[in-house]
C-alpha cells in the first residue's frame, strides 16, 4: 500500500512537472514573438512619418489638409462629398465633381505610393488627421474616412481617442519625433486591430497626426506559428475577451486558461492556454492507473477490516456428510448445552490502532507548516523589494520610476499626466502581492540594485542577507 502511494504521489509530481515545463516554455516564446511584432511596427511606423513625404502629404498649404478646406467651408458636407465619390476599399472614384478637382489632384499624387508603401508592412490601413482633428485621407476608405474628430459624436470614438492622447502628449515630450500610442485590440469596422498614431512634423512644425492600423490578422498569424498539441495563444481585448487565437476559440473553451500576461513593448494582455491531457502524454494514462489501482486496493483493505472472524463453539464436533471418518458422535452422554462465546473482535491493524510517535507530525500538522513556509516565502519577496527600492533611493537619490525603466524589469504605465508602476507596486505589501509572484524578477531586481549601488553598506548589507533567505527558501521549494 505505502509503495503505491508513493509511486502515485511521485507520478503526479513528474505530471505538474511536465505540464509547467511547457507553458513555461510557451509563456516565453509569445512574449518574444509579440514583441517582436511591436518592435516592427514601432520602427516601420517611425521610419514611415519621419520622411518629408508624409509631411508633405498632409501639409496645410498643398497637402491633403489644404485640399479638404478647399471642398467646402463645411466640414460635414466636404466628409459627405468625399464618402459618395470614394467607394469604400481601394476602389477607383468613378466621376470627381467640380467640388473634388483639388482634392482629387492631391489623391491622384499620393494614393499609390501610399498603397504600395502599406504593402511591405504589418499595416493594412492609414489615416492622415490635421491638426484640427479632421480624417482628410485613409487609403482604404473605412467609415472614419473624412470624420470631424472634435465632434461630440466622434470624440470618443477609436480615432478620437488615440488622436487626443498623442496631440496631448506633444507638450511633455523633448521632441515630437518621440511620441508614439499603441493601443489596445478595437473593434475596427466590423473587426479588430490595433492602431498606432504618431505626430508629422514638417520643419519643425506639427502638421497633424498619421494613424496605421495593424488587422489582428497579423497577430493571429504569430500565434498561429506557436501553436502546439496541447498549447493554445490568445490576445485580449480591454475587457478579457478573446480577439485572436491559436487555434480557433471553440476548442480553446474547455482548456485550462492560466494567468493573463502584460506585454512590456506594447502592454497588450495575452493569454496561455493548456490541456492538461494532452500535455501529460503517456505519463497521463499511467498516472490514472496508478490511481484506480489505488482505490482498489483501498476498497479491498477497508473490506477486510469489516469482515468478522468466525470461530467454531467449544466442544462442537461436527457431525453428518462434513464429520470426519474417523470422529463418531458421542452415545450415552448428556446432552450438555456448549458455553456461549463471544466471538473475538476482529483484528485491528497496527498501522490504524498505534498512536503516532509524535503527534505534531500529523497530516493536519504537515499541512499547517506548508501554509507557514510559503508565507513566510511570500514575506520574503516583499523583503527583499522593499529593501533593494530603499538602498536604490539612498544610494542613488532616484525612485522606483527610474528603477523600474533603467532595469527594464517592470513596465512603467502613463496614467493620465502621471507615470505609475502599477506591477512593481503590488510587490512591495504582503496584501497586494500576486497569488503566483514572478520571482526571477524579484532577484534579478535585487541582483541589479547590488551591482550599480553603492553606498551605504548597511543597507547593502540587509539586502545582500534578504536576499540570501529568499534564495534559500526557492532551492528548498526546488523552484530553482
Amino acid at each position: 500500500m505505502a509503495v503505491l502511494v508513493a509511486a502515485l504521489f511521485f507520478m503526479f509530481l513528474a505530471v505538474d512537472e511536465k505540464v509547467d515545463s511547457q507553458i513555461d516554455n510557451a509563456n516565453r516564446a509569445v512574449d518574444r514573438e509579440l514583441t517582436a511584432l511591436v518592435q516592427n511596427a514601432r520602427s516601420q511606423s517611425s521610419a514611415f512619418a519621419s520622411t518629408s513625404f508624409i509631411g508633405y502629404s498632409v501639409g496645410r498649404y498643398y497637402g491633403f489638409a489644404s485640399a479638404f478646406q478647399q471642398i467646402s467651408p463645411d466640414p460635414e458636407r466636404a466628409a459627405a462629398l468625399l464618402r459618395a465619390t470614394y467607394p469604400p476599399g481601394d476602389a477607383p472614384a468613378t466621376e470627381i465633381p467640380a467640388a473634388l478637382t483639388a482634392y482629387a489632384a492631391v489623391h491622384d499624387r499620393f494614393h499609390a505610393s501610399f498603397r504600395d508603401l502599406l504593402a511591405s508592412t504589418v499595416f493594412d490601413d492609414l489615416y492622415l488627421i490635421d491638426r484640427f482633428g479632421r480624417v482628410v485621407y485613409s487609403l482604404r476608405k473605412d467609415a472614419a474616412f473624412g470624420a470631424d474628430l472634435a465632434a461630440a459624436r466622434q470624440r470618443d470614438s477609436a480615432l478620437g481617442t488615440l488622436f487626443r492622447e498623442v496631440m496631448g502628449r506633444l507638450p511633455q515630450a523633448q521632441a515630437p519625433e518621440q511620441v508614439m500610442v499603441l493601443t489596445q485590440p478595437l473593434p475596427l469596422d466590423q473587426s479588430h486591430g490595433m492602431l498606432l498614431g504618431r505626430p508629422v512634423v514638417r520643419h519643425g512644425t506639427v502638421e497633424g497626426v498619421v494613424v496605421f492600423r495593424m488587422p489582428v490578422a497579423k497577430v493571429q498569424e504569430r500565434l498561429a506559428r506557436l501553436a502546439q498539441d496541447g498549447i493554445g495563444f490568445a490576445l485580449l481585448d480591454g475587457a478579457g475577451n478573446m480577439v485572436a487565437s491559436a487555434p480557433a476559440a471553440e476548442p480553446l473553451q474547455s482548456w485550462s486558461r492560466q494567468g493573463e500576461r502584460v506585454l512590456e513593448e506594447g502592454g497588450w494582455r495575452y493569454v496561455v492556454l493548456s490541456d492538461g491531457d494532452a500535455l501529460a502524454g503517456g505519463l497521463h494514462y499511467i498516472r490514472w492507473l496508478l490511481l484506480l489501482a489505488g482505490v482498489a486496493a483501498v476498497t479491498l483493505f477497508l473490506r477486510a477490516l469489516r469482515e468478522p472472524t468466525v470461530v467454531a463453539p467449544v466442544g462442537f464436533v461436527p457431525v453428518g456428510p462434513s464429520a470426519p471418518l474417523d470422529v463418531a458422535p458421542p452415545v450415552n452422554m448428556p446432552i450438555v448445552p456448549p458455553e456461549r462465546t463471544e466471538a473475538p473482535p476482529p483484528p485491528v491493524s497496527t498501522a490504524i490502532a498505534e498512536e503516532p510517535d509524535h503527534p505534531e507530525q500529523t497530516e493536519e500538522g504537515e499541512h499547517a507548516a506548508a501554509l507557514d513556509a510559503d508565507e513566510g516565502y511570500r514575506r520574503c519577496l516583499v523583503d527583499v523589494m522593499t529593501l533593494a527600492l530603499d538602498y536604490w533611493q539612498k544610494a542613488k537619490r532616484k525612485g522606483k520610476i527610474e528603477l523600474a525603466e533603467e532595469s527594464g524589469l517592470w513596465r512603467v504605465y502613463m496614467d493620465r499626466s502621471s507615470l505609475q508602476t502599477r506591477t512593481l507596486d503590488k510587490y512591495l505589501l504582503v496584501e497586494t502581492l500576486p497569488r503566483n509572484p514572478r520571482w526571477r524578477d524579484v532577484v534579478r531586481t535585487a541582483e541589479y540594485v547590488l551591482r550599480h549601488c553603492g553606498e551605504p553598506p548597511a543597507e547593502r548589507e540587509a539586502l545582500s542577507v534578504a536576499l540570501g533567505r529568499l534564495k534559500q527558501h526557492l532551492r528548498q521549494a526546488e523552484r530553482v
